[in-house]
């Protein structure tokens, strides 16, 4: 069993330890109190470092007496599950757990006369009972708890007997003259230790097995002293008896307390171990570890050191059990600030240099998001702009403006640090490079030119002049910031020029015609030229444009790197296959689930070639799963496969190809989002699998045959030899006039005569033999090209155009013309329609780069 939910609060705030009470003048400064009735006891306030004289009861409290240690007794509380522990009217606070009614000392932060306050909560989080009491300047320490109780029967036979006292006790005290164990009258030899942690539990460790079903007296003297001399308010016998058990392995750990905010430089945490049997265990390592050493550091032993205010986590690990706490470091006020680098050299005429300023307070921890103001001496000679970007203005830009020498301070509340810049005359332009050095664009499309400047020494000059400039305007320009855009079909070259330095870069711009247009049920499209190159355009947020970059989206068509010629291309949700004339299929995008079939789980922003040497006619890739026909009109599918849509008879997924069982042959498969692959046999079968279909291809009912399959994200659509349009799965898309869903093919109404149809999301498209692209379904984004309305049966696609293909995506739709052009219409968030702009369109606009 694992404990989980412990929680740890550390409080860096500056100087709360000196706020501690001053000497006691009670009339009896060497009488402590007597135990508190209410079950809650408070240690007196513990010296840090040297330890007083046992006579030293009318001590003066220093600033460093700021540890007070809280328990409460067990059985105090039955049915309390938290404790939150904290000194009235400050926010310190400490959550640690209840068991059978009490908890074992924790340390907070408090001086003689505070008011402590303990409330003990339910596992619900309602009140189960308030405790309070006065940190007194003596208390003497006690027994919290033994382990085993007064009079347990079962004690474990080779288990330690634990003493938990109320504070820390002086390890020269614990020995076996003061902690004994005794059967009768026969003292049982054994060692004493303290345990790791705070100090204040220790253990009597038998030297040989106790004897089963036998009366033992656990005797702990006053020879017992805390760590400032005072002794053991009593001395406690404890009787118990053995069992006929022995200790297991462990079970369950858990650390103490679950939340405390610390104030001071580190903070002491405990674990404790115990078997299934509930036997305390102490001969078992614990290992340590935070989630962030870097802010805070933990010892082997459990000791915490905030290095850095910020959120934290704390293990303690054990067999494989872990129990955590989450730690927050809250640092003081800024007390110094260090900027690096402390002086540096910039030219002038804007170039630059950066400063990093390190805040930490008092007692050195690092605050991690300071508010930071920044100031030069001289403008005139140089000036600073903080970067407030992720660090509150913990870093800053100097520019030079005119040589000279200025001092940049960097202020944190009360505390500043400085450096000093030296501005020296400007060094000539020695070097421009401009990047990319060629780049081949669409008629319509853009890209972005960067250029580098340097001077004779290499180093980078900021903020020098460009000047951009095309030698042929009418084919490519370029604005101010190096941003192309292509206008006409040829060649240009491109200058970037500064000081009378200059580099260039070639552009291409090139008109294209398509054979066919890809979309499916991503936010892309792509299209397929007559000569077999591949451009895809619209969302690039796992790589699937196959651009070889990470720009989020492109909103015209742009070519798939790898120079490939493809005879088959298909777009999927966040990826996108092809298959090259050789046969080979290669896929690039998303692949979180294998469905590049690659043999990996990460992603490519350039083709990949499918494993497993197959020749592929025609490859469909899903949103989590792809599949593929081979030219003898095998199947195989890869990627996920909780639903079975691999078709193998199992539901383990594969990052390569595994075959579809079956023995058919098939034409083409097409794979739905949600979990299910369909296809269509030579013999014009339709098959469908994954999903409520099974493991196994099944047959779709109806007993129709298809010329053409459509595989949609939820639904499909398939045409007879004699144009008819079927269509099932989810509504509304299916063009029987309702939303309702049929998991047999129903017909799509109206009596058109279909050369081609596509399934999309939630609305499907076709194109009628005589050239008229009809669509139907939702129609929210315009996919339907109809304008705003929307129809559960075929509707025209408005602006007359005559197509010979058709391709319905996820809300958004594009079709070829007879004359080989493309048009897109719907959603165009991410530049899907490919007319280099995002909005949307509810009737056909042109792909951008063709004639």
């Amino acid at each position: 069993m694992t404990r989980y939910g412990t929680t740890v609060l550390v409080a860096a705030a500056l100087g709360m330890g000196a706020s501690l009470g001053g000497c006691s003048d009670s009339p009896c400064v060497s009488c402590p109190p007597p135990p508190p009735a209410s079950g809650l006891v408070a240690s007196d306030p513990i010296l840090s470092t040297a330890a007083a004289s046992s006579g030293a009861l009318a001590r003066s409290l220093l600033a460093n007496d700021s540890t007070v240690y809280v328990a409460l007794f067990r059985g105090t509380v039955l049915g309390g599950s938290l404790a939150r522990v904290q000194v009235v009217g400050r926010v310190d606070t400490v959550i640690t757990s209840v068991v059978d009614g009490g908890f074992d000392p924790v340390p907070i932060f408090a001086g003689v006369d505070d008011s402590i306050e303990a409330i003990v909560t339910d596992a619900g989080g309602a009140v189960v009972k308030r405790l309070g009491l006065t940190v007194a300047a003596l208390r003497a320490p006690v027994i919290v708890r033994t382990e085993p109780p007064p009079r347990k029967r079962d004690h474990a036979l080779n288990a330690p007997i634990v003493v938990v006292f109320s504070e820390p006790v002086s390890g020269n005290s614990v020995t076996t003259s003061s902690v004994q164990l005794f059967r009768g009258s026969t003292r049982v030899a054994g060692s004493v230790s303290l345990l790791q942690g705070t100090g204040s539990a220790a253990a009597f460790t038998p030297n040989a097995a106790l004897r089963p079903n036998t009366d033992y007296r656990l005797v702990v003297t006053q020879a017992v002293r805390d760590r400032e001399g005072d002794a053991l308010a009593a001395g406690v016998t404890v009787p118990f008896t053995t069992g006929q058990s022995s200790t297991g392995a462990p079970a369950s750990i858990w650390v103490s307390p679950d939340t405390v905010w610390l104030s001071g430089t580190t903070y002491q945490m405990t674990a404790t171990v115990r078997d299934a049997s509930g036997n305390e265990l102490i001969d078992v390592p614990v290992t340590w570890s935070t989630s962030d050493p870097g802010g805070l550091t933990v010892s082997s032993t459990g000791l915490l050191t905030p290095l850095a205010a910020g959120f934290y986590t704390v293990y303690a690990t054990v067999n494989g059990l872990t129990a955590y706490a989450l730690v927050i470091v809250i640092a003081g006020p800024a007390a110094s600030v260090t900027l690096a680098p402390t002086q540096g050299s910039v030219g002038a005429a804007g170039d630059t240099i950066k400063f990093t300023a390190t805040v930490r307070d008092a007692v050195g921890r690092l605050l991690s998001y300071p508010s930071v103001t920044w100031t030069s001496t001289d403008l005139a000679v140089a000036s600073v702009a903080a970067d407030s970007s992720g660090n509150a203005g913990a870093f800053a830009t100097v520019a030079g403006v005119n040589p000279g020498r200025v001092t940049i301070t960097a202020t944190s509340g009360t505390a500043t640090g400085t450096a000093s810049v030296t501005v020296t005359p400007p060094l000539p332009v020695a070097s421009v490079t401009v990047s990319p050095s060629s780049a081949t664009l669409v008629v319509q499309g853009k890209t972005q030119l960067s250029a580098v400047i340097r001077d004779a020494n290499g180093k980078v000059l900021a903020g020098r002049p460009i000047t951009w400039a095309s030698d042929n305007a009418a084919v490519a320009t370029v604005d101010a910031n190096g941003l192309v855009t292509a206008i006409g079909v040829g060649s240009a070259v491109l200058t970037a020029m500064s000081e009378g330095v200059s580099d260039t870069a070639a552009i291409t711009t090139i008109a294209i015609t398509f054979q066919s247009v890809t979309l499916r049920f991503g936010n892309h499209a792509c299209g397929l030229t007559r000569s077999g190159a591949a451009y895809c355009w619209g969302s690039n947020g796992w790589g699937e444009l196959g651009a070889g970059s990470s720009v989020p989206s492109n909103p015209w068509p742009a070519p798939v790197v790898g120079g490939l010629a493809f005879s088959a291309l298909t777009a999927g949700g966040g990826l996108t296959c092809g298959v090259a004339t050789s046969g080979a299929a290669y896929c690039w995008g998303y692949n979180g689930d294998g469905e590049l079939g690659d043999g990996s789980t990460t992603r490519s922003s350039v083709p990949v070639g499918v494993r497993g040497g197959l020749t592929f006619s025609g490859v469909s890739p899903g949103s989590w799963h792809t599949c593929g026909v081979t030219r003898t009109g095998a199947a195989y599918c890869w990627g996920r496969n909780d639903s079975g849509e691999l078709g193998n008879g199992s539901t383990n997924s594969s990052t390569v190809p595994v075959a579809v069982t079956g023995g058919l042959i098939f034409s083409t498969v097409g794979t739905l989002t949600f979990g299910s692959t369909c296809g269509l046999t030579t013999a014009g079968a339709a098959y469908c699998w994954g999903g409520g279909y099974g493991s196994v291809p099944a047959a779709v009912p109806g007993g129709l045959t298809f010329s053409t399959l459509s595989v949609g994200v939820d639904h499909t659509c398939g045409l007879t030899s004699g144009g008819a349009a079927y269509c099932w799965g989810a509504g509304p898309a299916l063009g029987d006039g309702t939303t309702n869903s049929s998991t047999v093919p129903v017909a799509v109404v109206g009596g058109l005569s279909f050369s081609v149809v596509s399934a999309g999301d939630e609305h499907t498209c076709g194109v009628t033999t005589g050239g008229a692209a009809y669509c139907w379904g939702f129609n929210n984004y315009g996919e339907l090209g109809t304008g705003s309305f929307e129809s559960y049966v075929p509707v025209p696609v408005t602006g007359g155009l005559a197509f010979s293909s058709v391709t319905a995506g996820g809300r958004s739709t594009c079709g070829i013309d007879v004359s080989g052009t493309a048009y897109c219409w719907g959603n165009n968030g991410s530049g899907v329609l490919g007319n280099g702009t995002t909005t949307n369109s509810s009737v056909p606009v042109k792909v951008a780069g063709q004639p």
